[in-house]
């Protein structure tokens, strides 16, 4: 059982002295690879290459990059051309097979064509006029071996665009207009290219069987979800018939190929309402295709590994950056591992994720369950198997999210469990002494805590409810005058108050005292502040350096008396990161999208803060080691994106801590 840790409220209280002379502290939490490529991204694509070289279309034009030794991706050569291009694709397009590059923007009913090279370096680009603004792009030969050409998708329909040698010329095919995407592949194995082509309007895939010689014949309908907005082709089921990916307003579909060259009815993938792409390739070497979507409102990139028969197993969530719009699968190292890439248009960057094989990625998992609006956060070992486990408070519905930790930094799906109205805060202690860790879980809207009491299997009995103030926000464990139990600390936002739960040792709480505190507490701090051996209650407000000092005296709590904080610091996590002796402090920054850390020099003191940026919205954090490496990590709740990040520690060790010992750990609670 993973035990509370005592808060260091010296840190918190103290004026802090942070070291601007110090040297930077080695505290080295696994983060996102993001690779700045320039401002306002809106397109990206490979370039062919061994290694493929990456393109991306920017506000200031194209901007390319490869691989380098020791580099996750170095910048390349640059071009004004392709400046906010939506539209973006390369291939042996040019006389002879030589590789092209095709882009466009949304603003002008044209196509810029040009030479590239291996590591993304552009040619003279031609410009080709269109009928209407363009919507999707892609290059393909016409049949194995054959001419290539670019088809692409505007407002009134469908155009092919070849090159004979004596300059471009385009044909017009009858698709249906304002197509969002489309996919090209050769559907009957007749060695001739067919089309796909989204029909957002009405709920379809045109289908345009190909001739191998630039004929097509007229479209077929193919039934598809509501609103198809991409399209793509992978061989799901192993048959060597490419099937159709279609992601639509309720998830990513597919449609399995049938033996007489039709399609199946669409079967789900995965349901989500703000997917914006997929990639196929098989990034755990099983021989079988495997997918990654891409979340765009939870800032995710989710693998689905694929299982016989052309079903899918839910694999890892990675933190991506914000506004993500496109998603590559390429060993873009050489290395033989599948590697991810990432456009966030609102960031200006891209995330790489490095392929380490077996279906595992260089980056932060993230874990997302059935549960939204995060509000808080506990952890402890529910299940006896000496795996942190996590509980995380959802507002959304009154529940909580149990993840079972597998020791590994990983974690199964949530189950999720009812507990009272809009938690907003909860904490994991044993308060009936029986060795298995409860939940003591703060109820915004029911002026209530709720407590569950733990079976050791992951499960819980159903809350049972023991009223505090109005507006109860924020809650810590402590030892504040009972005998033989586990106290309770709450605040109370509404009503100012802080309200004091004295334990019983058999999961009761039968005292309950209230004492008057400044306006709309929203944190406490449990801890000795006079070292008398008594632990003591800090209570505060997030706006004010005011705060409320009850001083324990072992039996219960005085009065509250007013202090102040004579520095900046608020609420954090309190943990030895680097091993080396010193508590550092972990904050997070839910307007920046980051976490502050301060690593602890010694004496109360602070080095320089180190920035790192986690995803949008960090709403609360808790510790534990959850890979079991003698390190202690992190998981961060990110309340808008309803997802839970795990940032393992890789920091170098400073100082051996002697078996078992963790340092003192945050009893602060938060709220927001």
């Amino acid at each position: 059982m993973i035990r509370d840790s005592r808060p260091v409220v010296g840190a918190l209280l103290c004026a802090l002295a942070i070291g601007t002379g110090a040297a930077r502290a080695e505290i080295v939490l696994q983060s996102r690879r993001d690779v700045g490529v320039g401002p306002s991204p809106t397109a990206l694509t490979l370039v062919p290459g061994s290694p493929p070289a990456l393109l991306v279309a920017t506000a200031q034009g194209l901007a390319a990059f490869h691989y380098e030794p020791d580099v996750v991706l170095e910048a390349g050569p640059r071009s004004a051309d392709g400046r906010g291009a939506q539209l973006l694709t390369a291939g042996p397009l040019g006389i002879n097979g030589q590789p092209m590059v095709a882009f466009a923007s949304r603003e002008a009913a044209r196509v810029a064509v040009a030479p590239v090279d291996a590591r993304g370096a552009i040619g003279a680009r031609e410009l080709i006029e269109l009928p209407a603004l363009p919507r999707a792009a892609r290059i393909a030969a016409l049949r194995a071996g054959g001419p290539v050409a670019l088809f692409i998708t505007h407002d009134d329909g469908l155009s092919m665009i070849m090159n004979g040698g004596d300059g471009w010329r385009r044909r017009e095919l009858a698709v249906p207009a304002f197509a969002p995407d489309l996919a090209v592949a050769d559907l009957d194995g007749d060695g001739a290219v067919d089309l796909l082509v989204a029909d957002e309007s009405a709920n379809q895939i045109a289908v345009l069987r190909g001739t191998g010689d630039g004929g097509f014949e007229a479209a077929a309908r193919l039934p598809t979800a509501r609103s198809p907005e991409r399209v793509a082709i992978a061989d799901l089921n192993g048959d060597h018939r490419p099937d159709v990916l279609v992601i639509a307003h309720d998830g990513l579909f597919a449609h399995l190929a049938r033996a007489d060259g039709g399609f199946a009815a669409a079967q789900s993938v995965l349901a989500g309402d703000h997917l914006v792409d997929v990639a196929a390739a098989d990034v755990n070497g099983d021989g079988r295709t495997d997918l990654a979507a891409l979340d765009r409102s939870r800032s995710t990139l989710t693998f689905l590994l694929g299982a016989e028969g052309g079903r899918f197993t839910p694999g890892d969530s990675y933190l991506i950056g914000y506004g993500a719009s496109a998603a590559v699968l390429a060993d873009l190292d050489g290395d033989g591992a599948t590697d991810a890439v990432t456009l966030n248009q609102l960031g200006d960057n891209a995330t790489v994720l490095r392929g380490k094989g077996g279906g595992r990625f260089d980056g932060i998992v993230c874990l997302h369950g059935e549960i939204g609006d995060l509000t808080a956060v506990a952890v402890d070992d529910f299940n006896g198997d000496e795996h942190p486990d996590l509980a995380v408070a959802s507002e959304d519905g009154g529940r909580l999210g149990i993840f079972l930790g597998r020791g590994d930094g990983h974690f199964g799906p949530a189950s999720v469990i009812a507990v009272g109205r809009q938690p907003r805060a909860l904490v994991a202690s044993d308060f009936n002494q029986d060795g298995i860790p409860d939940l003591a879980v703060v109820n915004f809207g029911g002026d209530a805590v709720a407590i569950l009491q733990g079976d050791g299997r992951g499960g819980f009995a159903p809350p049972r409810l023991v009223s505090v103030g109005t507006g109860p926000t924020a809650i810590s464990v402590g030892s504040f005058g009972s005998d033989t139990g586990t106290d309770l600390a709450i605040v109370n936002s509404l009503s100012s108050t802080v309200s004091v739960l004295y334990g019983d040792g058999r999961g009761q709480f039968p005292n309950v005292a209230t004492f008057p505190v400044a306006a709309r507490p929203s944190f406490l701090i449990v801890g000795d502040t006079n070292r008398d051996g008594h632990q003591d209650l800090v209570v505060g407000s997030e706006f004010s350096e005011s705060v409320a000092i009850l001083l324990g005296n072992g039996h219960q709590l005085d009065a509250p008396t007013t202090n102040k904080l004579s520095g900046t610091a608020r609420p954090s996590l309190a943990e030895d990161f680097d091993r080396d002796g010193q508590v550092d402090l972990i904050n997070p920054d839910e307007a920046g999208g980051h976490i502050e850390i301060l690593p602890g020099t010694g004496d109360g003191q602070f080095g320089r803060r180190i920035d790192l940026a986690v995803g949008r919205d960090p709403h609360a954090v808790v510790a534990a080691d959850f890979d079991h490496d003698g390190r202690i990590d992190v998981a961060v709740v990110h309340r808008a994106t309803q997802t839970i990040a795990i940032l393992l520690n890789r920091s170098p060790a400073r100082a051996t801590p002697k078996t078992g010992q963790r340092a003192a750990g945050s009893g602060a609670a938060r709220h927001s």
